[in-house]
């Protein structure tokens, strides 16, 4: 019984050492800032944002109910998908210890040439904090058309 509550007690304070590991208000402002440049890399046509931010393991759903993994999520940014404009319309960041959601939406205008409409991007992102480095593991991403 002494070992198991000695157990227990370990797990409770490498838990809460590592909950205390980062700042929750450095953590917010890196994860915000992460969104803002997804959505910049997204003007460039450039995968470097998604190569930084993504986990090796993530998985993401797309607007077209497609799952892929962090491979596909990069090739999605070149130039041909560019987008003329997008804004990170606002985005809400809560924590459970080492993993955050980030719920927002970002607006999107793609020229008309474009094989995507343009419009709001509605998202649930999921972070860990992995070896001190915030990275996206999930995400699912619901697209809504501008009205006409």
């Amino acid at each position: 019984m002494a070992r198991a509550l000695h157990l227990t007690t370990a797990l409770w304070a490498a838990l809460a050492a590592s909950a205390a590991a980062y700042s929750q208000p450095d953590a917010e402002r890196t994860i915000r800032q992460s969104e803002a440049a997804w959505v910049a890399a997204e003007v460039a046509g450039d995968p470097s944002v998604a190569m930084r931010v993504l986990a090796d393991d993530y998985v993401g759903v797309f607007p077209d109910g497609s799952i892929s993994g962090k491979a596909h999520a990069v090739s999605f940014f070149k130039p041909g998908n560019a987008i003329l404009s997008g804004h990170l319309d606002n985005v809400h960041v809560r924590f459970f210890g080492d993993t955050a959601i980030a719920q927002g939406q970002e607006t999107d205008i793609r020229p008309k040439s474009s094989p995507f409409p343009s419009g709001r991007l509605i998202f649930t992102d999921v972070f860990v904090l992995r070896s001190g480095q915030w990275r996206l593991v999930n995400s699912e991403d619901q697209f809504q058309p501008l009205a006409k």
